[in-house]
């Protein structure tokens, strides 16, 4: 794992002063992301943070592009199909201080705004984040066409590749739309869709009336996991109801259907789409459990059951990014920045999103994959300071597990406790990063002295 500051080192922010700036403040906060910036910086590394933050010449796509470039660098390195994983999480801030450019939402006089991401994953069972593709923010009371703002997502994920075949976007029900579903299928993507509707279809009946007639597929047992406090809105509680966690048999069934344009689509969209439909359903749900089942809608082959298994698998992958989302705002404390306007939480929202994605390979790798090497989560100097300075003692050849539990140990983990959350994590990091600084500043210095 390099520093996170070699993540921005390309940024072109208008003067190389301000892109020194930046990567030395990346570095610096990475040694403690989820801590306050008066807690990290001096008085006057603590004025140039906000100055660097207000600059107007300062954006979130100029501090945000290197690293992207640097993601789209590690999906090429790989021969495996790369995920696109598009997803909308809201960030609220508390009522005090009113912040410049935000209106106050109705619920408490909290400061909301939307931060639609795209991240990368492996196309494996690994689902390795790459790093984050495009990151776009919404203001609530001009967002008024949902899907827009999806499209040009995608339209920005894909201006970064001339190679798109190999990149899968994956989204849930808020992207089922016929005009967005046309644009994909226009252009000649390649996608998965959770439907959100189910669409009346001509002489069939709806969606599922049309799937109910064709034969299973496959079935596999699958461990649903547990589902906690389902959310504050009557609409999140009603998508995802809590459940608790439970072995089940998961039925799979496909056909390719033609959906007629709806009456808010474009005038000029055309009058249908041919896609392929996969079912998802649970077969035997416990009694009073809200049964699991998705439609996707796909351009993916149907054809054998391997392939209908694998679109499903692909969009199972989609829970990564909410993993990514908590480790923004959990690992990465960010809806707790008192910054003044929303220009300057914008460029702090493209400086931690890096961060937050070097978190999450660290947890994915350790807690998902335990037997992967250790250096696909630390760098040679950081696994000889974990060796030496570390209050977990390493194998000789350690796993991605051995280092997460390690880097946990040094933010104050217990192993009594379970596997580590991401705020011990990312103190285990700041400690981590700040005993390597030190031991590459000794390695150096002896290097000079000889």
């Amino acid at each position: 794992m390099t520093p996170i500051g070699d993540e921005f080192r390309a940024a072109e922010l208008g003067d190389p002063r301000r892109t020194a700036r930046l990567v030395r403040l990346a570095n610096q906060l990475s040694d403690s992301p989820d801590s306050s910036f008066p807690s990290v910086l001096n008085e006057g590394q603590l004025e140039g943070a906000y100055r660097l933050f207000s600059n107007v010449a300062v954006t979130l796509d100029g501090i945000l592009a290197p690293h992207i470039a640097s993601t789209w660098e590690r999906t090429t390195n790989d021969d495996v199909v790369t995920l696109a994983l598009h997803d909308t999480t809201t960030m609220s801030f508390r009522a005090f201080g009113q912040r410049k450019g935000i209106v106050a939402s109705s619920r408490g006089g909290t400061q909301q705004f939307l931060a639609h991401t795209s991240l990368a994953v492996r196309g494996d069972q690994t689902r390795r984040p790459y790093g984050v593709l495009a990151l776009s923010t919404h203001q609530l009371e001009h967002n008024p066409q949902v899907h827009d703002r999806w499209r040009k997502q995608i339209t920005a994920v894909a201006t970064h590749t001339n190679a798109h075949r190999n990149v899968i976007h994956v989204m849930d029900r808020e992207a089922d739309d016929y005009a967005l579903l046309a644009s994909l299928i226009g252009a000649g993507h390649r996608f998965i869709v959770r439907a959100q509707y189910n669409r009346v279809l001509p002489e069939q009946g709806t969606l599922r009336e049309a799937l109910g007639s064709v034969a299973i597929a496959d079935e596999r047992e699958v461990t649903l996991s547990a589902r906690g406090r389902a959310g504050r809105s009557s609409k999140h509680r009603r998508i995802h109801p809590v459940r608790k966690s439970r072995v089940t048999t998961l039925a799979f069934a496909a056909r390719e259907l033609s959906i007629p344009r709806t009456a808010s689509a474009p005038k000029d969209a055309s009058a249908s789409l041919s896609v392929n439909v996969v079912h998802v359903w649970e077969t035997s749900p416990p009694q009073g459990e809200t049964p699991v089942e998705w439609l996707l809608l796909t351009s993916e082959p149907i054809t054998t059951p391997e392939q209908i298994v694998q679109v499903v698998d692909w969009y199972r992958s989609r829970w990564v990014i909410e993993e990514y989302f908590k480790a923004l705002k959990t690992g990465c404390a960010y809806e707790k920045r008192q910054l003044e306007s929303f220009h300057a939480l914008r460029n702090a929202l493209a400086l931690f999103a890096p961060m937050a994605w070097q978190l999450l390979l660290l947890r994915t790798e350790g807690r998902h994959h335990p037997l992967s090497p250790a250096s696909l989560v630390v760098s040679h100097d950081q696994l000889e300071v974990l060796r030496v300075a570390g209050r977990k003692s390493l194998p000789p050849h350690p796993t991605a597990r051995d280092v997460m539990l390690a880097v946990a140990a040094l933010g104050g983990h217990l192993p009594r406790n379970g596997d580590p959350g991401w705020l011990v994590l990312a103190r285990g990091l700041e400690k981590l990063e700040a005993l390597s600084a030190g031991w590459c500043f000794r390695k150096a210095r002896e290097r000079s002295d000889q």
